[in-house]
């Protein structure tokens, strides 16, 4: 038996046929997003996105202000494919960094969903990708090497910070950074100064500014399990 590659990112209209695709995009509205904006809430209008250009992040929301990432969008994936199948929004979606995404009409989409096998096909596997990135989320805390882990450890913590302050930045010493990804400070302090000496980051005392947003998350998306 040959092995099946493994679904790790989705070009979504890639999966679809030429008619489709078009049906698809018919009534869609394209807006650009600023960084730091909430594209979509679990409260708000069902929406299902086409992410052109940026990257954003889905997460969930406590009262209490505790969030925890589920996953991270990348150009030409799909977000809110459950909505597209009948289902509410059930996360919160943050744009990183100015972001274009085409919102579908969603009344058009769910037909599709329901009466054209690659539209729903393309669905499922947008979803089990997205079931495998949240898998993947979970094992780079403990399994990715240090680069990546300082990675989504720095992204996960400035994403929320931008949600406060609107900038990608994370208060914290290099001793708290290290607790976090269970190193050492002195391991920490060279990942660091890799990820600084390569424009990714800059650093001051007990503050990391993230400059380069979406190389951060390509570590992170590099991780493979």
């Amino acid at each position: 038996m040959v092995a099946q590659p493994l679904i790790l990112d989705i070009d979504f209209l890639s999966l679809l046929s030429a008619v489709n695709r078009r049906r698809l995009l018919e009534g869609s509205t394209r807006t650009v997003y600023p960084a730091g904006t909430i594209a979509m809430r679990p409260e708000g209008p069902a929406m299902a996105f086409l992410l052109e250009r940026g990257l954003a992040r889905g997460y969930w929301n406590l009262p209490d202000g505790r969030q925890a990432t589920i996953g991270f969008a990348h150009p030409n994936e799909l977000i809110g494919g459950a909505t597209m199948l009948g289902n509410s929004p059930w996360t919160l979606v943050q744009v990183i960094t100015e972001s274009t995404l085409t919102a579908l009409d969603m009344k058009r989409a769910r037909n599709l969903a329901e009466t054209e096998i690659d539209v729903a096909s393309a669905i499922n596997a947008h979803l089990a990708m997205r079931v495998r990135q949240a898998y993947r989320l979970i094992a780079i805390r403990s399994l990715g090497n240090i680069r990546e882990r300082v990675a989504y450890d720095l992204l996960d913590r400035a994403s929320r910070s931008q949600l406060d302050g609107g900038r990608l930045e994370v208060f914290a010493t290099q001793d708290d950074l290290a607790d976090s990804i269970g190193s050492s400070r002195e391991v920490m302090s060279r990942a660091l100064r890799d990820l600084r000496v390569v424009g990714i980051v800059e650093t001051a005392p007990g503050v990391v500014r993230i400059l380069d947003p979406e190389r951060l998350a390509g570590i992170v998306r590099s991780f493979v399990i």
